[in-house]
């Protein structure tokens, strides 16, 4: 499992983990000694501060996978750069999301082959619990590519 959790990011260092009803959850720390600033690309080796962020994950097994991950905010030092405080990423995380990417493909190809209704329904049976009304974000923020070869149905 530790492996695992690896692909997300192999900064990642195991702290613990429990067991609850259906529930598995682990903390992560990220272990990094600077951050490159996401506006000007500047490596600063000089941390502001921690701060926690609840990320949830494919489920294993029946237990829902939770991952409590203490990450840091950094110092930007670049006189001209107009951001002085940023957060490091987390390569497979999407920032200010809640879900993993892997999670959010997940619930994205159940949204689209059922409505949102039943799709929370079987969700929740697999242990991914969501909303409807975020399967139905879910599916208003996903591009969609044109089609090459149209319908063999269509008239044209």
């Amino acid at each position: 499992m530790i492996e695992i959790l690896y692909q997300l990011d192999e900064h990642l260092l195991f702290i613990s983990s429990y067991q609850e009803a259906n529930q598995l959850t682990f903390v992560l720390k990220r272990e990094t000694k600077s951050a490159s600033c996401p506006h000007c690309g500047h490596l600063s080796h000089r941390p502001h501060s921690t701060y926690i962020r609840t990320i949830h994950d494919l489920p294993v097994g029946d237990q829902a996978v939770i991952l409590i991950i203490q990450l840091h905010k950094w110092f930007c030092n670049q006189t001209d750069c107009t951001t002085k405080i940023f957060t490091e990423k987390v390569p497979r995380l999407s920032p200010y999301r809640r879900k993993t990417k892997r999670l959010e493909d997940t619930l994205r190809t159940i949204a689209f082959s059922m409505s949102c209704l039943q799709a929370e329904k079987v969700c929740q049976r697999l242990h991914m619990p969501t909303s409807h009304d975020s399967l139905l974000d879910l599916i208003k923020y996903t591009s969609v590519t044109e089609i090459a070869d149209p319908s063999p149905f269509c008239g044209h």
